[in-house]
């Protein structure tokens, strides 16, 4: 059995996932994957690691930080769209995140 790890550039869009798919299906004895925020795209992009404590830093000084969510959401529904899942949302989840940081940021 194994655990494998994945984030940053090789979760980075829809390809790097088909990748990593391919990686984790290649060996039957990677059972355990996990996963972490996606990284840069290209160069000058930001990691969504970075967008999220941007948000949280937002949140915690009171400011406004829809935008900054806005941005984070459109990184994974441009890999969901990448990978054509349909029926597959997970705006449920990030209407439970914005209320939480307005809640208890």
């Amino acid at each position: 059995m194994k655990v494998v790890k994945f984030g940053g550039s090789s979760l980075a869009n829809a390809e790097q996932f088909k990748k990593v798919a391919s990686i984790v299906l290649a060996d039957k004895t990677r059972r355990y994957v996990i996963p972490s925020a996606p990284g840069k795209r290209f160069n000058g992009d930001i990691k969504v690691t970075d967008l999220l404590y941007r948000m949280a830093s937002e949140a915690q000084q009171g400011e406004d930080f829809s935008e900054t969510l806005a941005q984070i959401k459109d990184r994974y529904n441009e890999i969901i769209e990448g990978l054509e899942l349909k029926d597959f949302s997970l705006d449920e989840q990030f209407a439970g995140i914005e209320a939480r940081m307005k809640k208890d940021p």
